[in-house]
């Protein structure tokens, strides 16, 4: 029931830190925030919550570690983020909170995203279901394993409902396809160096949103 103030950025040290908004978005309530995409609300998420948690969760959703996918060259990523005490730094905190200077690989977001959608089950990631002969007889049934649970099954049901109005009305309304109820999250990712306004812009979905 939190809501935040959106005025197109948040002074952190003097240096203000910038919403895509620069207008800003006003008041704005966690799921408004995430169907915006609003970079000032959720770094008012990740004050409340604090390093520890904040650092908590990464390693909950499995950020920083090896998913152990059945493919060859899975690289150690956990020098990539920041430590709880890093995150002690508001400065830190603040911009991992909308994904800026936070590194993950695709496996490791899809994994994480999957078990947001599913019930907070984290599976163990796989490239198939099964494995066939040439005659295709099953040599191997690849069996679902779950790892841990993430979230609860309550709030999953509530974090669908959220990604679901990022394709109806929020910053992912370009992702809506005919006939199909799906949800999902845009991403825009600003590339180094930062003064030639390069992005990569991303989005990761599912269907059906129910």
């Amino acid at each position: 029931n939190e809501t935040y103030n959106c005025t197109g950025s948040l002074n952190i040290n003097g240096d203000p830190i910038h919403c895509w908004k620069t207008a800003g978005h006003g008041v704005e309530t966690v799921g408004t925030a995430l169907r915006d995409s609003c970079n000032v609300a959720l770094m008012g998420m990740a004050a409340s919550i604090g390093a520890r948690n904040f650092a908590s969760y990464q390693s909950r959703f499995g950020f920083g570690q090896k998913t152990n996918i059945d493919l060859p060259g899975e690289p150690r990523t956990a020098s990539l983020l920041y430590t709880e005490e890093q995150l002690e730094q508001y400065i830190n905190l603040a911009t991992n909170s909308f994904g800026q200077n936070f590194n993950t690989t695709m496996v490791q977001l899809a994994s994480a995203f999957c078990s947001v959608i599913n019930g907070g089950k984290l599976y163990q990631p796989h490239l198939a279901t099964a494995i066939k002969d040439d005659s295709g007889n099953i040599v191997e049934n690849i069996e679902p394993v779950v790892l841990k649970q993430t979230i609860s099954e309550d709030t999953c049901d509530i974090m669908r409902q959220y990604l679901r109005s990022v394709v109806r009305e929020g910053t992912g309304t370009a992702s809506q396809v005919a006939g199909y109820s799906v949800m999902g999250k845009t991403g825009t990712a600003q590339k180094q160096p930062r003064s030639e306004n390069n992005y990569v812009v991303s989005f990761i979905g599912a269907v059906p949103a129910e």
